[in-house]
């Protein structure tokens, strides 16, 4: 009799196992990829044509930082149409009337690296996003393991805090 009741809790353990091996969150540490460099400097790219649409940047001049990486400035070229214009800071100050606005209406959009956040399965992108020397807006822009691409998100859908900076 011991045996046959080892035996049924040893199976009622496996079920349990079972069962809560089904309820777990499928975004687990191990689903999600490596963030390679190219994967890094794809979500730069795309972070940088997520931003020129929130400004709604179309038809203006395109500026970034002379600074952004050769590889970032190709994926870039790859993914946005427009031309973009690679300026020092110095050449950036020239190219802005006395209220500091740059000509043409033209918008500097500048993206820094990837960085993880609070959730496993969601990471960030900074870019800070220019019509002028004056007008500058800082955001975060996350993007999300979705099991197999990157996805773009929010912060109330994935329940991520981000800072927005404005001057």
């Amino acid at each position: 009799m011991e045996l046959r009741h080892f035996v049924r809790v040893i199976a009622l353990i496996g079920v349990l196992a079972l069962i809560g091996s089904a309820c777990t969150s499928t975004a687990s540490k191990e689903s999600i990829p490596v963030l390679t460099e190219a994967a890094s400097v794809d979500l730069q790219a795309r972070t940088f044509m997520r931003a020129c649409q929130d400004v709604l940047c179309v038809g203006t001049p395109m500026y970034a930082s002379d600074e952004t990486p050769a590889p970032v400035r190709e994926a870039i070229k790859e993914t946005f149409t427009d031309e973009v214009e690679y300026l020092s800071e110095s050449s950036l100050e020239a190219i802005a009337d006395t209220n500091g606005v740059f000509d043409s209406g033209g918008t500097l959009i500048n993206v820094g690296n990837v960085h993880r956040t609070e959730r496993s399965d969601v990471v960030g992108v900074d870019a800070w996003i220019a019509r002028g020397l004056y007008n500058v807006v800082g955001r975060t822009y996350l993007w999300r393991w979705d099991g197999s691409v990157w996805v773009t998100t929010t912060p109330d859908a994935v329940d991520v805090t981000v800072t927005t900076a404005v001057s």
